[in-house]
């Protein structure tokens, strides 16, 4: 009986072994299965599949290049393009001589009214001329005889005008005048003189200092 028992024990003990490695065969442990990785996180284990996704999406809504409007020099060009020109031109002052040719032309109309105020602003105050009749008359005298005339006048205009300009400040004007109307007693007459005054530019302001008159017809 005890051999049957020692049989069966040596037996037990030697095909334990072999039971143990047909079990571990069988079932083979499980291996380990790493996540699939994206190919951006292949590089760099610590991106995320998130991050991945987000820098995608930021990438893709993003403009590639600049546009037409980031464009400095297509803005500018634009810019230049849309702007209207230049129409307005600057107001061109008005030239000494049609400045004394518009004195010259009120004060030979100032005679149709016997008005001196037209002399008095524009004469200097050593103004010195000669007179048709060959007197040398001065400012005052001048203004006198505008204020005493009795002539009735229907017309009185310059006629050829040239103004001559020296140094911005010192001009001469030659010119004609026609004056036309009665005289006291009724009698018409038509008068015509060739004259030439002399002008000088004072602080901005332009007076006449000489002056020679001739008659012409009557």
């Amino acid at each position: 009986m005890k051999i049957t028992i020692l049989a069966l024990s040596a037996f037990v003990v030697a095909t334990a072994p072999l039971t143990w490695a047909q079990e571990e065969t069988a079932t083979p442990a499980p291996e380990a299965t790493a996540p699939e990785k994206s190919p951006s996180s292949a590089t760099d284990p610590t991106v995320s599949v998130t991050t991945e996704k987000s820098a995608a999406a930021e990438k893709s809504s993003s403009p590639t290049g600049p546009t037409k409007a980031s464009s400095p020099a297509k803005t500018t060009a634009a810019s230049t393009k849309s702007a209207p020109p230049t129409a307005v031109m600057p107001t061109k002052k008005s030239t000494v001589e049609a400045t004394l040719k518009d004195i010259e032309d009120k004060w030979e109309a100032s005679f149709m009214s016997h008005d001196p105020s037209v002399a008095q602003a524009y004469l200097g105050d050593d103004y010195r001329g000669v007179s048709s009749k060959g007197k040398v008359i001065s400012k005052s005298s001048l203004l006198a005889e505008i204020k005493k005339d009795t002539d009735i006048y229907t017309s009185a205009k310059n006629g050829n005008t040239d103004v001559r300009v020296y140094g911005g400040h010192f001009a001469v004007v030659l010119g004609t005048s026609t004056e036309a109307g009665k005289d006291k007693d009724g009698k018409a007459f038509k008068r015509s003189f060739r004259w030439t005054d002399a002008w000088v530019d004072r602080n901005g302001k332009w007076q006449c200092v000489a002056s020679q008159s001739m008659l012409l017809s009557k």
